[in-house]
Protein backbone atom coordinates (compact mmCIF):
# COMPACT_ATOMS: atom_id res chain seq x y z
CA UNK A 1 0.00 0.00 0.00
CA UNK A 2 3.02 2.44 0.36
CA UNK A 3 3.64 2.43 -3.51
CA UNK A 4 0.59 4.85 -4.02
CA UNK A 5 2.59 7.56 -2.08
CA UNK A 6 5.08 8.96 -3.63
CA UNK A 7 3.09 8.18 -7.28
CA UNK A 8 0.44 10.54 -5.55
CA UNK A 9 2.09 13.23 -4.67
CA UNK A 10 3.54 13.12 -8.42
CA UNK A 11 0.72 13.62 -9.82
CA UNK A 12 -0.82 16.49 -7.57
CA UNK A 13 2.56 18.36 -8.22
CA UNK A 14 2.96 17.90 -11.77
CA UNK A 15 -0.24 18.83 -12.62
CA UNK A 16 -0.76 20.89 -10.41
CA UNK A 17 -3.91 20.13 -8.80
CA UNK A 18 -5.35 21.54 -5.05
CA UNK A 19 -7.87 18.92 -4.58
CA UNK A 20 -6.09 15.61 -5.84
CA UNK A 21 -3.41 17.05 -3.27
CA UNK A 22 -5.61 17.21 -0.46
CA UNK A 23 -7.31 13.69 -1.44
CA UNK A 24 -3.39 12.19 -1.41
CA UNK A 25 -2.85 14.31 1.88
CA UNK A 26 -5.63 12.56 3.58
CA UNK A 27 -4.84 8.93 2.38
CA UNK A 28 -1.38 8.85 3.02
CA UNK A 29 -2.09 10.62 6.55
CA UNK A 30 -4.29 7.90 7.40
CA UNK A 31 -2.20 4.89 6.03
CA UNK A 32 0.70 6.47 8.48
CA UNK A 33 -1.84 6.39 11.42
CA UNK A 34 -3.37 3.28 10.86
CA UNK A 35 0.00 1.57 10.59
CA UNK A 36 1.21 3.56 13.72
CA UNK A 37 -1.34 2.28 15.58
CA UNK A 38 -0.44 -1.38 14.76
CA UNK A 39 2.62 -0.90 15.21
CA UNK A 40 4.57 -1.13 18.54
CA UNK A 41 7.45 1.43 19.22
CA UNK A 42 7.90 1.32 22.82
CA UNK A 43 6.15 4.96 23.60
CA UNK A 44 3.03 6.59 24.28
CA UNK A 45 0.74 7.86 21.79
CA UNK A 46 2.17 11.04 21.11
CA UNK A 47 4.86 9.75 18.87
CA UNK A 48 2.14 10.36 15.74
CA UNK A 49 2.17 13.58 16.56
CA UNK A 50 3.88 14.63 12.70
CA UNK A 51 1.26 12.28 11.08
CA UNK A 52 -1.60 14.18 12.69
CA UNK A 53 -0.37 17.31 11.79
CA UNK A 54 -0.49 16.03 8.03
CA UNK A 55 -3.86 15.00 8.50
CA UNK A 56 -4.84 18.64 10.02
CA UNK A 57 -3.31 19.95 6.28
CA UNK A 58 -6.67 18.18 4.57
CA UNK A 59 -8.92 19.19 7.47
CA UNK A 60 -8.95 15.42 8.96
CA UNK A 61 -9.41 16.65 12.28
CA UNK A 62 -11.17 13.54 13.57
CA UNK A 63 -8.25 11.92 14.03
CA UNK A 64 -7.40 13.54 17.10
CA UNK A 65 -10.26 12.09 19.00
CA UNK A 66 -8.86 8.81 18.26
CA UNK A 67 -5.29 8.88 18.46
CA UNK A 68 -5.22 11.86 21.09
CA UNK A 69 -8.50 11.00 22.69
CA UNK A 70 -9.68 13.39 25.83
CA UNK A 71 -9.61 10.43 28.08
CA UNK A 72 -5.96 9.37 28.24
CA UNK A 73 -3.98 11.13 31.17
CA UNK A 74 -1.82 14.55 30.16
CA UNK A 75 1.55 12.91 28.74
CA UNK A 76 4.98 13.12 30.12
CA UNK A 77 6.83 16.18 29.25
CA UNK A 78 9.88 14.08 28.41
CA UNK A 79 9.80 14.94 24.69
CA UNK A 80 8.67 17.37 22.41
CA UNK A 81 5.69 15.72 21.17
CA UNK A 82 4.42 15.09 24.75
CA UNK A 83 4.41 18.88 25.71
CA UNK A 84 2.61 19.84 22.47
CA UNK A 85 0.11 17.45 23.00
CA UNK A 86 -1.25 18.14 26.45
CA UNK A 87 -0.86 22.14 24.75
CA UNK A 88 -3.45 20.73 21.64
CA UNK A 89 -6.23 19.23 24.78
CA UNK A 90 -5.55 22.27 26.31
CA UNK A 91 -6.99 24.29 23.11
CA UNK A 92 -9.33 21.26 21.30
CA UNK A 93 -11.10 20.12 24.50
CA UNK A 94 -10.76 23.29 26.39
CA UNK A 95 -9.19 21.66 29.21
CA UNK A 96 -8.52 25.11 30.80
CA UNK A 97 -8.06 23.39 34.13
CA UNK A 98 -4.71 21.86 32.15
CA UNK A 99 -3.58 25.53 30.75
CA UNK A 100 -1.61 26.92 33.86
CA UNK A 101 0.30 22.90 34.51
CA UNK A 102 0.69 22.39 30.56
CA UNK A 103 2.48 26.00 30.13
CA UNK A 104 4.88 25.09 32.95
CA UNK A 105 5.76 22.36 31.63
CA UNK A 106 6.46 23.92 27.82
CA UNK A 107 8.44 26.48 29.65
CA UNK A 108 10.63 24.24 31.61
CA UNK A 109 11.51 22.07 27.98
CA UNK A 110 12.25 25.31 26.38
CA UNK A 111 14.65 26.03 28.53
CA UNK A 112 16.80 22.86 27.19
CA UNK A 113 18.94 22.19 24.48
CA UNK A 114 16.37 21.29 22.10
CA UNK A 115 16.53 21.01 18.21
CA UNK A 116 14.82 24.84 16.30
CA UNK A 117 11.74 22.35 15.18
CA UNK A 118 10.85 21.06 18.25
CA UNK A 119 11.15 24.53 20.13
CA UNK A 120 9.09 26.80 17.58
CA UNK A 121 6.29 23.73 17.61
CA UNK A 122 5.76 24.01 21.74
CA UNK A 123 5.70 27.86 20.96
CA UNK A 124 3.07 27.83 18.18
CA UNK A 125 1.12 25.94 20.97
CA UNK A 126 1.91 28.32 23.56
CA UNK A 127 1.08 31.24 21.21
CA UNK A 128 -2.13 29.88 19.95
CA UNK A 129 -3.03 29.20 24.25
CA UNK A 130 -2.24 32.67 24.65
CA UNK A 131 -4.01 34.03 21.82
CA UNK A 132 -0.89 35.59 20.23
CA UNK A 133 -0.98 35.83 16.15
CA UNK A 134 1.59 37.48 16.51
CA UNK A 135 4.00 35.41 17.89
CA UNK A 136 1.79 32.22 16.08
CA UNK A 137 2.99 33.82 12.88
CA UNK A 138 6.77 34.52 13.53
CA UNK A 139 6.60 30.46 14.71
CA UNK A 140 4.93 29.39 11.70
CA UNK A 141 7.88 31.10 9.46
CA UNK A 142 10.32 29.89 11.63
CA UNK A 143 9.35 25.96 11.36
CA UNK A 144 9.80 26.39 7.70
CA UNK A 145 13.13 27.29 8.24
CA UNK A 146 13.33 24.66 10.54
CA UNK A 147 11.28 22.24 8.23
CA UNK A 148 13.84 22.59 5.10
CA UNK A 149 16.91 21.64 7.37
CA UNK A 150 15.67 18.63 9.05
CA UNK A 151 16.02 14.97 7.47
CA UNK A 152 13.64 13.83 5.45
CA UNK A 153 14.20 10.01 4.77
CA UNK A 154 12.24 7.16 2.88
CA UNK A 155 14.31 4.01 3.89
CA UNK A 156 17.71 5.30 3.89
CA UNK A 157 17.54 7.36 1.04
CA UNK A 158 16.70 11.11 1.06
CA UNK A 159 13.51 12.01 0.41
CA UNK A 160 13.42 15.27 -1.37
CA UNK A 161 9.70 16.05 -2.11
CA UNK A 162 9.15 16.40 1.45
CA UNK A 163 11.54 19.45 1.27
CA UNK A 164 9.12 21.20 -1.44
CA UNK A 165 5.61 20.75 0.41
CA UNK A 166 5.65 21.08 4.20
CA UNK A 167 2.29 19.41 4.62
CA UNK A 168 2.64 19.47 8.72
CA UNK A 169 3.12 23.17 8.82
CA UNK A 170 -0.08 23.44 6.94
CA UNK A 171 -1.58 21.51 9.42
CA UNK A 172 -0.32 23.30 12.06
CA UNK A 173 -1.56 26.41 10.35
CA UNK A 174 -5.05 25.29 9.77
CA UNK A 175 -5.40 23.88 13.64
CA UNK A 176 -5.78 27.07 14.46
CA UNK A 177 -8.72 27.64 12.66
CA UNK A 178 -10.85 24.75 13.96
CA UNK A 179 -9.77 25.85 17.96
CA UNK A 180 -10.12 29.80 17.07
CA UNK A 181 -11.70 30.89 13.74
CA UNK A 182 -11.17 34.76 14.77
CA UNK A 183 -7.05 33.90 15.86
CA UNK A 184 -6.95 31.82 12.70
CA UNK A 185 -8.07 35.25 10.55
CA UNK A 186 -4.96 37.44 12.47
CA UNK A 187 -2.40 34.60 11.91
CA UNK A 188 0.07 35.14 8.76
CA UNK A 189 0.90 32.64 6.17
CA UNK A 190 4.78 31.67 5.78
CA UNK A 191 6.16 33.39 3.11
CA UNK A 192 8.49 29.91 2.31
CA UNK A 193 9.00 28.15 -0.84
CA UNK A 194 7.83 24.94 1.21
CA UNK A 195 4.66 26.35 2.03
CA UNK A 196 1.90 26.66 -0.68
CA UNK A 197 -0.13 29.95 -0.03
CA UNK A 198 -1.95 29.04 -3.20
CA UNK A 199 -3.17 25.42 -1.11
CA UNK A 200 -4.79 27.64 1.31
CA UNK A 201 -6.21 30.22 -1.09
CA UNK A 202 -7.98 27.17 -2.60
CA UNK A 203 -9.13 26.20 0.51
CA UNK A 204 -10.75 29.41 1.54
CA UNK A 205 -12.39 28.97 -1.44
CA UNK A 206 -13.98 25.85 -1.39
CA UNK A 207 -14.68 26.23 2.51
CA UNK A 208 -11.81 24.03 3.63
CA UNK A 209 -12.96 20.29 2.60
CA UNK A 210 -11.57 17.22 4.25
CA UNK A 211 -9.85 15.15 2.21
CA UNK A 212 -11.01 11.79 0.61
CA UNK A 213 -9.23 8.55 -1.06
CA UNK A 214 -7.54 10.22 -3.74
CA UNK A 215 -6.87 5.86 -5.27
CA UNK A 216 -9.81 3.39 -4.94
CA UNK A 217 -8.43 -0.29 -5.33
CA UNK A 218 -10.73 -2.50 -7.93
CA UNK A 219 -13.41 -4.65 -6.14
CA UNK A 220 -11.25 -7.66 -5.50
CA UNK A 221 -9.37 -5.43 -3.18
CA UNK A 222 -12.03 -3.80 -2.17
CA UNK A 223 -10.98 -4.64 1.51
CA UNK A 224 -8.01 -2.27 1.58
CA UNK A 225 -10.16 0.47 0.87
CA UNK A 226 -12.37 -0.03 3.65
CA UNK A 227 -9.46 -0.58 5.86
CA UNK A 228 -9.25 3.41 5.09
CA UNK A 229 -13.01 4.45 5.70
CA UNK A 230 -13.99 2.40 8.22
CA UNK A 231 -14.46 4.28 11.94
CA UNK A 232 -11.43 4.74 13.38
CA UNK A 233 -10.20 2.90 16.40
CA UNK A 234 -9.36 4.83 19.69
CA UNK A 235 -5.62 4.35 20.32
CA UNK A 236 -5.43 2.89 24.18
CA UNK A 237 -2.46 2.29 26.52
CA UNK A 238 -1.17 -0.64 28.83
CA UNK A 239 1.64 -1.59 30.76
CA UNK A 240 2.49 -4.68 29.26
CA UNK A 241 6.00 -5.23 31.67
CA UNK A 242 5.19 -6.30 35.24
CA UNK A 243 8.12 -5.23 36.22
CA UNK A 244 8.80 -2.04 34.66
CA UNK A 245 6.32 1.44 34.69
CA UNK A 246 6.41 1.62 31.05
CA UNK A 247 3.28 2.54 29.33
CA UNK A 248 3.09 2.72 25.34
CA UNK A 249 -0.06 2.20 22.92
CA UNK A 250 -2.05 -1.19 23.13
CA UNK A 251 -1.66 -1.94 19.51
CA UNK A 252 -3.05 -5.55 19.71
CA UNK A 253 -6.43 -3.57 21.27
CA UNK A 254 -5.74 -1.10 18.00
CA UNK A 255 -5.79 -3.86 15.51
CA UNK A 256 -8.40 -5.89 16.70
CA UNK A 257 -10.95 -2.83 16.88
CA UNK A 258 -9.67 -1.71 13.32
CA UNK A 259 -10.65 -5.42 11.99
CA UNK A 260 -13.98 -5.42 14.40
CA UNK A 261 -14.86 -1.60 12.37
CA UNK A 262 -13.95 -2.87 8.67
CA UNK A 263 -15.95 -6.09 8.64
CA UNK A 264 -19.15 -4.06 10.32
CA UNK A 265 -18.74 -1.78 7.61
CA UNK A 266 -18.65 -4.55 4.37
CA UNK A 267 -21.65 -6.10 6.23
CA UNK A 268 -23.03 -2.42 6.53
CA UNK A 269 -22.39 -2.18 3.10
CA UNK A 270 -22.89 -5.31 1.47
CA UNK A 271 -27.12 -5.43 3.43
CA UNK A 272 -27.72 -1.68 1.91
CA UNK A 273 -26.99 -2.83 -1.78
CA UNK A 274 -28.79 -6.44 -1.42
CA UNK A 275 -31.71 -4.41 0.16
CA UNK A 276 -31.64 -1.94 -2.32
Amino acid sequence: MDTTNDFGFYLAFQQPNCELLNNVLYQTSRQKLLNSGMTASGTDHCNILMNVFCAFACNDFGVIDSFLPKALSPAKDQFYTQIAFNLLKVLYYKETSLKTDSLQKAQKFLSKKISRWEKYVVLYFVALVNQNSTEASNCLQELCIAYQKMEHTVGKLDNKMAKCFASEIHGLYRFARVIDPELFEKIACPKHHCFWEEFEVWHQKNNFPEGMLFYRRPQALDYMNQLFEAELPTVTLHSPYADKKIIVKDVDQFALKLTENVKNKIKTTTNYVHNA
